[in-house]
C-alpha cells in the first residue's frame, strides 16, 4: 500500500422555538472557518496530493460564493516512525489566510516512502493541539488516509500495541470534540476498506462524517461540500447544547438518543433547513453498526477489542469494488436526523 483544552463556544443568540414553529436560518451567517488538511504523504497518496494542490483556490472561491467567509488553512503531512520511514513522522504548517502559501506547502509535498501497512495516524491527529485554531471559528480537520493507525490490528504491525510515542487516536478524537473541532475522515478506497469502521467511528466521535473516495478528482468537491455543511451545523449544535442545558436545569440526566430525538423533532416541525453534503445526489451513509460500537470506546485498546469482535476476520471488512462514479455536491435540505445525531455525539464526547 505504500509506494485538551476546554471547548470554546461563541456567544451567538439562540433562536427560540415557540408554539408556532419558526424556521431557523442555518445559512446566512458571517463565519470564520479554520480548515486543516491532515494528509498521509506515503507513496500511494500522490494523486490525492496533486488534486489538492491544483484545486485549493476553488475551496475559497466556492465556500465564499454566498457569504463573506474568512478562511484559514493549515496542513499536516504524515508518514511513519523509524525504522519504517526515515524521512519524517509528521510535518506541520500552521494556519494561514494565504491561498498561495497553502499551495506552496502542497507544491513542496511529495508522496514517498512507507514501511508496514500502518502509519502515524495518531501522531498526525495529535498535531491539532499545537495549531492556532481561532476560538470563534468553525473548526474542521480533514484526515485523508488509506492506511490504519498502529495498534488497531496486530498482524504485520511493527507496533501492535499502538503508537510508539503512546498517542491514542481515539482519545485524540474525544479531545477534538472538546475544543469544538469537527473531524472528517476521507477514506481512500479500496485500500482503506478493511479499516473503514474504525475511521467512521473517529469521525462520529468528533461530530463529522466518513467520506468514501475511490477517485482523487472528487476530493475537493467533497471537502467543499463538507465545509459548507459544517458551517450550517453550528446552529444545530447550539440547539443540542440548549436542550442539554434545559434537561440539566430540571435536574435530569441528559441522554444522547433522547436529546437527538427532541432536537430533531423540534427542528423538523419548524421546517428548518441546512446545507447537506450529497454523494451522487444522496446523503452519505451513516456509521455502520460496528462503527457506532467502536465510537463508545474511550481508548484504542478498547476500540481494538470491539473491532476484532465485530468486523469480519478481526482485521477489517473484505474490500469490495468501489462505485463507478463519485459526484459530491452540497444542497439545502430539511435538517436530517443524522445531522442532529452527529451534533449530539460531538456534544456528549466533549463532556466525556
Amino acid at each position: 500500500m505504500k509506494a485538551a483544552p476546554e471547548r470554546l463556544r461563541p456567544n451567538i443568540p439562540i433562536v427560540m422555538i415557540t408554539s408556532k414553529p419558526v424556521p431557523v436560518d442555518l445559512t446566512k451567517r458571517r463565519e470564520s472557518l479554520d480548515l486543516a488538511f491532515i494528509i498521509d504523504t506515503t507513496g500511494s497518496m500522490s494523486s490525492y496530493i496533486e488534486t489538492a494542490r491544483r484545486n485549493i483556490q476553488r475551496v475559497v472561491d466556492e465556500i465564499s460564493t454566498d457569504s463573506n467567509k474568512d478562511i484559514q488553512f493549515a496542513l499536516v503531512e504524515y508518514r511513519d516512525h523509524p525504522q519504517q520511514d526515515h524521512t519524517y513522522v509528521f510535518r506541520k504548517h500552521d494556519f494561514t489566510p494565504s491561498v498561495s502559501t497553502m499551495k506552496s506547502w502542497l507544491d513542496a509535498s511529495q508522496a514517498s516512502g512507507g514501511g508496514d501497512t500502518q502509519e502515524a495516524v495518531a501522531d498526525a491527529l495529535h498535531t491539532w493541539n499545537s495549531l492556532s485554531w481561532r476560538p470563534n471559528a468553525v473548526k474542521i480537520a480533514v484526515l485523508i488516509s488509506d492506511a490504519p493507525p498502529h495498534g488497531l490490528v496486530t498482524s504485520g504491525d511493527r507496533w501492535p500495541d499502538g503508537d510508539p510515542l503512546g498517542i491514542d487516536p481515539v482519545k485524540m478524537a474525544y479531545r477534538m470534540a472538546r475544543i469544538g473541532i469537527t473531524l472528517y475522515s476521507v477514506g481512500c478506497e479500496p485500500s482503506i476498506l478493511p479499516y473503514k469502521d474504525f475511521f467512521q467511528a473517529l469521525a462520529y466521535i468528533a461530530g463529522g462524517q466518513y467520506v468514501p473516495l475511490s477517485t482523487p478528482q472528487a476530493l475537493i468537491d467533497a471537502i467543499i461540500g463538507g465545509a459548507k455543511e459544517e458551517l450550517a451545523m453550528r446552529k444545530i449544535s447550539e440547539e443540542v447544547d440548549k436542550e442539554v442545558s434545559a434537561v440539566k436545569a430540571k435536574g435530569g440526566k441528559p441522554e444522547r438518543d433522547a436529546i437527538t430525538r427532541s432536537v430533531y423533532d423540534r427542528l423538523h416541525k419548524s421546517g428548518t433547513k441546512a446545507t447537506t453534503l450529497l454523494k451522487n445526489n444522496k446523503p452519505l451513509a451513516g456509521p455502520s453498526k460496528a462503527a457506532l460500537e467502536i465510537a463508545k470506546s474511550k481508548s484504542l485498546p478498547e476500540a481494538k477489542k470491539i473491532f476484532a469482535k465485530m468486523v469480519p476476520g478481526g482485521s477489517g471488512s473484505p474490500p469490495v469494488s468501489p462505485p463507478v462514479s463519485e459526484v459530491y455536491t452540497a444542497v439545502e435540505r430539511p435538517v436530517s436526523y443524522d445531522q442532529v445525531s452527529r451534533a449530539a455525539s460531538k456534544a456528549f464526547a466533549a463532556s466525556a
